[in-house]
């Protein structure tokens, strides 16, 4: 059995941002913050959890110093000051050098790495520790302490910020907490949770797309993205007291009759199938996890209040694009460097309707900052919602109701989304 954190029986109404992963589509997220910021300035979020590329604003929400709409100002012009260039080398050479290694690891049956020039990734993320270092004034050392988070646990504005990896040593998945103290962190099969201090090493691991960017080492284990194993991304919100949950995810919910569209024809390139096994494992979970938790909010409804015993209600919005982001991507491929777009096509980005790979990697202006209008548009459209979650202060009643006890279609009966008790 789990342990979670002992919450004061006075705080019925603990909100918690909970942002997806998706690569470059972050940026969606930062547009509803802006949204968001522009009604409500001085917003408190004292829980936030982040998973993938989600955990790098997470992080920055967290250990800025000033108010929520001068945090969202800030990361939305470091998202709008991005450039693929400052998230992984993109020149010929490089990438060159760095396909000739895997195929010479191939072809000799893996006796290059015995000779110590084993290849980890396809690209060299150098730049984004560069970048985050600076973005969030750490120094120079990606494994020291981000201040800002510990000044705003100190100063009770953030109660606890929690981001997500996978171990690649172990196959588990490890949550990163940094929060106030009495926090007990909790353990499940095959994921648990761990009380440290985050730094840059955290939030590169997490955002470590497989392969394609290479794992980090934290405390002698190696890390990766932290969608690959996270099969609740709302659990940790959960675990650490929510009553309330804004969730963002990057995924665009197809119609049934877009969903039987054929995205390619002939036999799916490479890139349709990455694209596919992206979204599987980094953008599906989410909608998931609150589609389940809605379920066994209805079984829940049926219950009277003095018969749930440890369950609690949680009110839930979770806010999605409006626009395929993959067939979005599509138009902005001609911002891409040169040669990284000519090795994208080689790999048939240019032979399916909607290139989710491409989004994932588009980490230019044209994209980023029409992700983020679409965001902040998207937000607006469902303002009243929005306003009805952040403002209420009473559990209980609720737009969208959500169990949190053990969910009963999880064959484990463990399912983290609605698993954190009081």
């Amino acid at each position: 059995m789990s342990t979670a954190p002992h919450l004061p029986a006075t705080d019925p109404g603990e909100l918690a941002l909970v942002m997806g992963g998706g690569g470059a589509r972050a940026a969606y997220q930062v547009g509803m913050l802006r949204a968001l910021a522009r009604r409500m300035p001085d917003l408190q979020v004292p829980i936030i959890t982040g998973v993938s590329a989600g955990a790098i604003n997470a992080v920055h929400l967290a250990a800025h110093p000033g108010s929520f709409a001068e945090a969202v100002h800030d990361l939305s012009e470091l998202w709008a000051s991005l450039r693929i260039e400052n998230v992984f080398r993109v020149d010929s050479p490089h990438l060159t050098r760095n396909l000739l290694r895997w195929g010479l690891q191939l072809v000799s049956g893996g006796l290059i790495r015995r000779g110590g020039d084993e290849m980890r990734s396809l690209v060299d993320t150098a730049p984004l520790r560069t970048f985050l270092l600076r973005a969030l004034d750490v120094g120079h050392r990606s494994d020291a302490p981000i201040a800002g988070i510990r000044a705003n646990l100190d100063s009770g504005r953030l109660r606890a910020l929690a981001i997500s990896t996978s171990s690649y040593t172990t196959g588990r998945s490890i949550t990163w907490v940094e929060g106030r103290d009495g926090l007990v962190p909790w353990e499940r099969p095959m994921r648990r949770a761990r009380l440290e201090r985050i730094t840059v090493d955290h939030i590169l691991a997490s955002a470590a797309l497989p392969l394609i960017f290479p794992a980090v080492s934290i405390h002698g284990e190696w890390y990766g993205d932290g969608g690959i194993r996270l099969s609740a991304p709302l659990s940790p919100a959960l675990r650490l007291g929510a009553s309330r949950i804004l969730a963002i995810s990057t995924r665009f919910a197809r119609t049934e009759e877009e969903e039987g569209r054929p995205q390619v024809e002939g036999y799916p390139p490479p890139a349709q199938v990455a694209g596919q096994l992206m979204n599987a494992v980094f953008l599906d979970l989410l909608d998931q996890d609150s589609w389940r938790v809605e379920q066994t909010n209805d079984l829940l409804d049926r219950v009277p209040p003095a018969a749930r015993g440890d369950l609690r209600v949680v009110d839930i919005v979770t806010l999605r694009p409006s626009v395929d982001l993959g067939k979005l991507a599509a138009d902005f491929e001609i911002e891409l460097p040169r040669f990284f777009r000519f090795l994208l096509r080689g790999l048939g980005t240019d032979r399916t309707r909607s290139p989710d790979l491409l989004s994932f990697v588009l980490f230019e202006p044209g994209f980023v900052n029409r992700l983020m209008d679409l965001g902040e548009r998207d937000a607006e459209t469902r303002m009243g919602e929005l306003e009805h979650l952040l403002h209420s202060r009473e559990t209980g009643q609720s737009t969208t109701e959500v169990a949190s006890s053990a969910d009963p279609t999880s064959a484990e009966g463990d399912a983290e989304t609605s698993s954190a008790s009081n």
